[in-house]
């Protein structure tokens, strides 16, 4: 009986920690969801509201435009990144002298942390001071609001997500790649077949799991991605690159209205389910 139990008693610490700093406030944070929860208020009662947070959340049109910025968002900059990073994962995959090198430069963006890529970046786009304009005036170019034009601010956040995760992606197919096995590579090239059709017939199908595993970890990524937008941006200009993230905040530390962020925070953590359940799914009928 007590060896039975022993294995439960070493790991129980781990779950009790768990439990306390993962459990409870996400129990806590759906329990919020259900009443009306505001720094003005709080203290006279927390009454029950139902589901009035997620009909007027649902209902809001800042809500739906948040939405809207961050899926656009997250296609533009996955699609990107997964384009760029197939294309180094295939260049580093050959037999290149300093391969070792070049791989480790690429990885450097992978090494700095969110908040100093916002900070340069920020100054890089700088529009009197910024080294980009710098030099788009030495090309007799006319400098660029890149973080203050709504169209262009949305650009800029994505070429800096771009700049940071490319080669994440790239790590990972290369990863795929070179598990491959040699042998359909091999009768590829005994029947004459080209290059594109060796990559469009094999290496596709066979780096499917690891492009969907790459692609999966993106969107979760990219969805709640705050802090370099925060930076950037704040949101701005005109709500042009608030997300979803974004938008939590500025009700749950702003305006403290706990309740309405904490139904904004779920109906996120819910579409990243079904869309990292579809991935998934995926990942599985491809493994068949």
């Amino acid at each position: 009986w007590r060896r039975q139990i022993e294995p439960a008693l070493y790991i129980s610490p781990a779950f009790l920690v768990m439990i306390i700093i993962l459990v409870y406030p996400l129990g806590y944070s759906f329990w919020l969801t259900f009443h009306h929860w505001t720094l003005r208020d709080f203290v006279e009662g927390v009454p029950w509201v139902g589901l009035q947070n997620y009909i007027t959340l649902l209902s809001n049109p800042d809500f739906i435009s948040s939405l809207r910025v961050t899926f656009t968002f997250v296609i533009s900059a996955i699609a990107i990144e997964f384009s760029l990073g197939m294309g180094l994962a295939l260049l580093l995959n050959r037999h290149l002298r300093g391969k070792g090198f070049i791989r480790s430069m690429i990885l450097l963006p992978m090494m700095c942390t969110n908040v100093v890529i916002g900070l340069t970046w920020r100054l890089l786009f700088n529009y009197q001071f910024g080294i980009i304009n710098f030099y788009l005036t030495q090309l007799h170019l006319s400098p660029v609001n890149w973080l203050s034009e709504p169209n262009l601010a949305m650009i800029s956040v994505i070429i800096v997500d771009v700049w940071n995760t490319t080669s994440f992606v790239a790590l990972l197919l290369l990863a795929g790649l070179q598990s491959l096995p040699e042998e359909p590579f091999e009768a590829a090239r005994i029947d004459g077949a080209s290059s594109l059709q060796t990559f469009g017939y094999i290496t596709l199908p066979l780096l499917r799991p690891s492009i969907l595993v790459a692609l999966l970890w993106r969107m979760i990524d990219t969805f709640r991605i705050f802090d370099v937008v925060w930076l950037l941006t704040a949101g701005g200009p005109a709500h042009a690159t608030e997300t979803v993230s974004i938008y939590i905040y500025n009700y749950g530390f702003k305006s403290f209205d706990l309740g309405y962020a904490s139904a904004a925070s779920y109906v996120m953590i819910i579409i990243m389910l079904v869309i990292a359940g579809l991935l998934a799914r995926s990942i599985g009928r491809s493994s068949v």
